[in-house]
């Protein structure tokens, strides 16, 4: 997410400035080379995940949102449609992550978001991954 943050702001993907904000915060050096590929595959994918998140939410287009917020769809959009994590840890750590280092108002709005691409890419693809909790 935050190199995410940093392509955003500075309004292109460098592998410099990726590798920088990877590098200060990983001492793993596989778990880096996944996460800034993590990073290069959600932000090719940004206009498409801007494009379904502005659909979803017209009132909070991408160039209203919170850089932070912006970055954790991107992310969590590009985890839900194409990358192997389940839709339930994906959802939780986004929420996460807004809740840490967003607005107060930003958890709720990507869950409402996330699950409504969640639902959304489900129906086209035909899979039904439960997300929520079992009732008790």
């Amino acid at each position: 997410m935050q190199v995410l943050f940093v392509w955003d702001s500075n309004g292109q993907a460098s592998e410099e400035l990726g590798h920088q904000v990877i590098d200060d915060m990983c001492a793993d050096k596989a778990l880096c080379s996944v996460s800034l590929n993590m990073a290069k595959a959600a932000w090719e994918g940004r206009e498409i995940a801007d494009k379904w998140v502005e659909r979803l939410a017209p009132q909070w287009p991408p160039r209203r949102q919170p850089g932070v917020d912006r970055s954790i769809l991107r992310l969590a959009v590009w985890e839900l449609t194409g990358g192997q994590t389940p839709p339930k840890v994906v959802l939780d750590e986004a929420i996460e992550l807004a809740k840490e280092y967003s607005t107060e108002q930003s958890a709720a709005f990507v869950n409402g978001v996330l699950d409504a691409v969640l639902k959304e890419h489900q129906a086209l693809t035909g899979t039904a991954q439960t997300v929520q909790e079992p009732s008790t």
